[in-house]
């Protein structure tokens, strides 16, 4: 009966030996695939940190590039649109245009301009500054001039938003001169 016994626990030992390798086996195989994911995982997250460092970079440089942009429009639309009436920069501009465009055969000359108190829009939403201009130029110059209004509010060549609301021109007949007198009614807008 030792014998049988032996043979039993033997047995029973044997099967218990393989059991715990198996068991064993499947262990290790766990862990090392646990590892190996966990490896994995690390490298997956350090790029996600290297993606993300990279798209921080990109958005602070978006920003920088959309706020300069942004500060220049700004400029550019304060220049055509200002936020009060800023007569002395409207006269500066009339001023600056005569200056540039009166020549002895080809005269632009502003005899005055008249300002008159600023109104809002029927909708509200902005403000205008009437104002008249007498004026005795050549004709291309007349049509000059009425060209540089009717541009006026570009921001690229930043003039203030105009229009005109009534034109009257008398031509001057003098064998000498060809020149038209005129006078302008016009809005100047700005910022409410």
């Amino acid at each position: 009966m030792d014998k049988i016994t032996n043979k039993i626990i033997a047995g029973f030992a044997l099967v218990l030996l393989a059991g715990l390798g198996i068991f064993g086996f499947f262990k290790v195989t766990s862990f090392l695939d646990f590892y190996s994911y966990n490896k994995n995982l690390e490298t997956s997250i350090s790029g996600a940190i290297t993606a993300t460092e990279g798209l921080n970079s990109e958005i602070a440089e978006a920003k920088t590039i959309f706020q300069e942009t942004n500060d220049s429009k700004n400029s550019d639309i304060a220049d055509v649109l200002p936020s009060d009436e800023d007569i002395t920069s409207l006269t500066r501009a009339f001023d600056e245009f005569s200056i540039e465009n009166n020549f002895s055969n080809n005269p632009f000359f502003i005899s005055s301009i008249t300002y008159n108190d600023s109104t809002e829009s029927d909708t509200g939403t902005y403000m205008m500054l009437p104002l008249s201009i007498k004026v005795e130029s050549s004709e291309d110059n007349f049509y000059k001039f009425l060209e540089y209004i009717e541009n006026s509010g570009n921001l690229d060549n930043r003039v203030r938003l105009m229009d005109i609301t009534d034109v009257s021109t008398t031509f001057v007949e003098d064998e000498d001169s060809n020149t038209i007198s005129f006078s302008l009614s016009i809005n100047a807008y700005f910022q409410k």
